[in-house]
């Protein structure tokens, strides 16, 4: 093959595509992508919270639901948690309410309802 200017220049564009790979397949890191922080599920009901003790992954979430058939209002709100995890708390709700919490912190945390302080569940978070 007789190599000229025009035949060079292909051969070196191939050869950069084949080293970057198709286009908008990103850089190839030979690491699998970091799996997205789960959201547990949680209900708020007029006997308490269920189910009693959620365990999550840290960076992990929480999300309360009210439940359709409350005939009070409840809360969720921070009763205990590892030092320098700050206060949370959902507003007064009695039905089709949601509130998600982030928990960014390993350890055990209670949360209670404010309302019924008799009402209470455990998030264990850990690695």
């Amino acid at each position: 093959m007789v190599k000229t200017a025009g035949s060079i220049a292909l051969l070196a564009a191939l050869g950069a595509l084949a080293v970057a790979g198709p286009a908008g397949a990103g850089p190839a890191t030979g690491h699998a992508a970091a799996a997205k922080p789960k959201t547990t599920l949680a209900t708020v009901y007029d006997q308490g919270f269920t189910p009693p003790t959620v365990k999550i992954k840290v960076n992990g979430s929480v999300k309360w639901t009210w439940d359709s058939f409350n005939t009070d209002f409840h809360t969720v709100t921070l009763n205990s948690a590892p030092k320098g995890v700050g206060m949370f708390g959902s507003s007064k709700r009695s039905v089709n309410y949601n509130f998600t919490h982030k928990f960014t912190k390993i350890g055990k945390y209670v949360v209670f309802c404010t309302l019924h302080p008799g009402n209470q569940q455990t998030v264990i978070v850990s690695k």
